[in-house]
């Protein structure tokens, strides 16, 4: 078993792996740190468990999206993309990460009724 640090918003996280899998789960985990960093560009820093939370819902959703559409190609908003589109890019986020919001609390709210 290899053991490798990932880091995601500038914090350290030590995981265990299968030998060679080592470079798979640094790329993974940046790709992830480019989605928690646009979520602190929009809307700062609730907190890191929050931050992992939403970019974990708002990757779920995409995958969701992906599966309904058929389609191989993830529409993201990596860090491949231009500055042109950084504008429009930050409000298609806030308003997907409302939406989500809107959604979490309908949950929360459902299962407090239970």
């Amino acid at each position: 078993m290899a053991q490798v640090t990932l880091t995601v918003n500038g914090r350290n996280y030590d995981v265990t792996c299968d030998d060679g899998q080592e470079s798979q789960l640094q790329e993974l985990a940046a790709e992830l740190d480019g989605r928690v960093q646009q979520l602190v560009r929009s809307v700062g820093q609730p907190g890191e468990a929050r931050l992992l939370l939403l970019a974990g819902l708002l990757m779920v959703d995409e995958m969701r999206g992906l599966r309904a559409n058929g389609s191989g190609e993830a529409a993201t908003t990596s860090s491949t993309s231009s500055p042109a589109d950084g504008a429009s890019e930050d409000e298609s986020q806030a308003e997907l990460l409302g939406a989500v919001a809107d959604h979490i609390e309908t949950l929360v709210a459902r299962h407090r009724d239970v």
